[in-house]
């Protein structure tokens, strides 16, 4: 038997479903056995591969499909094991049948936490320098005085390109923070701040979303060495509360999983620079080290058969950045003006390709698969504009932007708009 299907391409003699039915169902089942892994190689994804393993196990165990609305072909004789199998190892396979089963929509979360921001952490609002106790001339010319309060508003914008191994995705983020600092020294600063983010990641095709809300508390400090030479630091934790919805159609059925998965984050940041002034004209090579590490729970979704359960995750992520600003002040009656422009070089070290443990919930054989995301990109870079303005009477503000660049498959945007007051 084994021969005669591979002498036909592995495909079934015309053999009527009624009196033969079982010899018919075995020659489908060796079928798609002998063609799954050359048509997986070529049609399917590795994520979407272990989906359909995965499926076939729910197919075959659980009795959730018995009443599933799609018509199964007479010579099935109403498997939808035999029928699944068919459908993915015939020649005109499609990838599209499978991959609104597949839920490899959770590698975005680890994209959202460490890729499209640059591996990035949040960072005081120290838009003219904590370390420096002054800047410019004209009204704006005075000793920063000991207490400061401020506040800032980032917006990212962008997407992550759809691939052949991951799912594509818009994503817009807007943080909220506030913070004061006190100057313990002429040369130290101290402070901290509180943040609250909301992140939401709309993935291509319709296929649903990601929804993040968290809240994040920083202590932060800077240290002058020298008028010239300084070090900072940051420490923070936040909470993490998802909100989770796959779009699922399949085979003419549409359902939706969701899910409310939690997770905490702490981070750490430390770095450098050196400040080269011109006059009005500065020139700021610096070297910053930052590294987070986000766990998210496990978690099981409701709402669809083919709802799954997620292991935990850990995503870790340490970058080093190298960069330098220029920043030039324009002194005026009513303050003074400073343009900046800037640009890092970063590396990547932690960040991985990670493996998610799933599996699907009406399975009651227990079993597992894995989702699997793309390796980050270890070089890239993010370069910045900004003005920053210091009135009369302790008042500053400034508006900035900055691009990510050279991260493979991803566009990423920022605008940051922030104020200072001091006391």
């Amino acid at each position: 038997m084994f021969k005669s299907i591979s002498a036909q391409g592995g495909k079934c003699p015309n053999v009527s479903p009624k009196p033969k039915s079982q010899l018919t169902r075995l020659c489908w089942s060796l079928s798609a056995l002998l063609a799954t892994g050359q048509v997986s190689a070529e049609c399917f994804n590795a994520n979407q591969s272990t989906t359909i393993d995965a499926l076939t196990s729910l197919f075959q165990n659980s009795s959730a499909f018995s009443g599933f609305n799609t018509s199964i072909p007479s010579q099935f004789e109403g498997s939808f094991s035999d029928y699944f199998q068919y459908l993915v190892s015939s020649s005109n396979c499609d990838p599209n049948l499978v991959q609104n089963v597949t839920p490899d929509q959770i590698t975005a979360m680890g994209s959202m936490a460490t890729r499209t921001n640059g591996g990035k952490i949040g960072r005081p609002a120290n838009y003219f320098g904590l370390n420096q106790k002054k800047r410019g001339g004209g009204s704006g010319d005075s000793d920063f005085p000991p207490l400061n309060f401020w506040a800032k508003i980032d917006s990212d914008f962008g997407s992550r390109d759809l691939t052949f191994s991951q799912p594509g995705f818009e994503f817009d983020n807007h943080n909220f923070v506030f913070g004061a600092d006190y100057r313990l020294k002429d040369n130290w600063v101290a402070g901290g701040s509180f943040s609250y983010r909301h992140n939401n990641a709309s993935f291509n095709g319709n296929r649903g979303e990601t929804v993040n809300d968290s809240y994040t508390g920083m202590l932060y400090t800077s240290y002058n060495i020298t008028d010239a030479a300084h070090v900072n630091a940051t420490a923070s934790y936040g909470g993490f509360s998802y909100d989770t919805t796959r779009n699922i159609s399949f085979l003419g059925a549409n359902s939706v999983a969701k899910a409310k998965p939690n997770g905490g984050q702490y981070a750490f940041s430390w770095g450098g620079g050196y400040d080269f002034i011109f006059d009005a004209l500065t020139v700021a090579p610096y070297a910053r080290g930052e590294y987070s590490n986000l766990d998210i729970d496990a978690y099981s979704e409701s709402g669809s058969v083919f709802a799954v359960r997620f292991g935990k995750q850990a995503i870790e992520s340490l970058t080093s950045t190298l960069g330098i600003q220029t920043s030039y002040a324009l002194s005026f009656p009513w303050g003074v003006l400073i343009p900046q422009l800037r640009g890092e070089w970063h590396h990547q070290f932690m960040d991985g390709a990670r493996q998610i443990e799933a599996g699907f919930i009406a399975d009651p054989s227990g079993q597992s698969f894995v989702m699997t995301s793309d390796g980050p990109s270890r070089d890239y870079y993010t370069f910045g504009a900004e003005v920053s303005s210091v009135f009369a009477g302790g008042v500053s503000a400034f508006l900035a932007y900055e691009t990510l660049q050279s991260y493979t498959s991803i566009n990423s945007n920022k605008l940051m708009l922030g104020a200072r007051l001091e006391f």
